[in-house]
């Protein structure tokens, strides 16, 4: 009895999830060692092509760029691909998305931390459909971690103020795609 009783919690639990475009996301997770809930989830899409899925996790559920961006605590963006991507042509997403939200001085103090995380995405190579690529921030090492399929990619990239411009590629004034900023931050365009 014990035994179906745990098998029907179990059962449940891994029900719990969102699903966009065929990609499923946990509602919940967890990332140095505190509970995040998924705020949202959205398609990323360039010249009518499906990008990627991206979906965004914090501490509590937020509808403000602002507080989801300034906001204490650790934090993950999700990227599940679409499509294949080349190395190049991420990076180059990025960088259009950092050059958007940032001044030039802005990204000079963030450029150490930028080449770290180019270098990691050209040690991989390409990104191929179905890749999840995962940004965790972890308030307690002030640093931000690469993951691809679950495996991490050397080392952090230290420094607060990274992570915060990363996530203003998606939710800054000139976000990469208007749609997907209010789809992550829980509002209905």
């Amino acid at each position: 009895m014990v035994f179906r009783g745990l098998a029907l919690l179990l059962l449940a639990g891994a029900a719990h999830g969102a699903e966009l475009e065929g990609v499923r996301l946990d509602d919940r997770v967890q990332v140095d060692g505190q509970p995040l809930e998924l705020n949202g989830m959205a398609v990323r899409t360039r010249y009518y092509f499906k990008v990627y899925v991206a979906g965004l996790y914090l501490p509590t559920k937020v509808t403000s760029a602002t507080r989801a961006i300034d906001g204490e605590g650790a934090k993950r963006i999700v990227l599940v691909m679409m499509r294949d991507a080349t190395a190049e042509q991420f990076c180059e997403s990025v960088q259009i998305g950092l050059d958007a939200n940032h001044s030039a001085d802005e990204l000079g103090r963030i450029r150490a931390q930028t080449d770290a995380l180019f270098a990691k995405i050209r040690a991989i190579g390409e990104a191929r459909q179905g890749t999840r690529i995962v940004l965790d921030y972890a308030p307690s090492a002030r640093a931000t971690t690469l993951a691809v399929d679950g495996s991490v990619q050397g080392e952090p990239m230290h420094g607060s103020e990274f992570f915060r411009a990363l996530l203003r590629i998606w939710l800054g004034e000139r976000p990469a795609q208007a749609d997907l900023k209010l789809l992550l931050l829980g509002v209905q365009p």
